[in-house]
């Protein structure tokens, strides 16, 4: 969802504030429609990855990324990880596309031990 006020000739996208990986997985889960979620459990993660490149990859890469006020927030917890010092959009937008495949293909577990279907 792109969020745009026109000033005059000017086109102004709003900032956003999501300062963990969680917050933004549930932003995105929120708008991601369920049947696409059921087809993204018959894929693998290559080819979620792969096929969102060019697609939801620009939006978390632009929207909760670049436009984000918790960047540097986001930037000092992912960025611990050796295979992740230069975090940038790109990077960025792999991590969060990877976690948000794990959550739609593994079932949540309760408090009680078993599987919430």
């Amino acid at each position: 969802m792109k969020i745009i006020r026109i000033l005059g000739d000017k086109k102004e996208r709003k900032k956003v504030r999501f300062s963990t990986v969680d917050e933004i997985l549930d932003d995105i889960l929120k708008t991601l429609p369920l049947d696409f979620q059921e087809k993204i459990k018959e894929m693998t993660a290559d080819e979620f990855r792969i096929s969102q490149h060019s697609k939801l990859r620009m939006t978390i890469s632009d929207k909760y990324f670049y436009r984000n006020k918790e960047r540097e927030q986001l930037i000092k917890i992912l960025g611990d990880k050796k295979e992740r010092i230069f975090l940038d959009g790109d990077v960025f937008s792999r991590i969060v596309l990877e976690q948000l495949y794990e959550k739609i293909i593994k079932p949540k577990e309760n408090l009680g031990g078993g599987v919430i279907v």
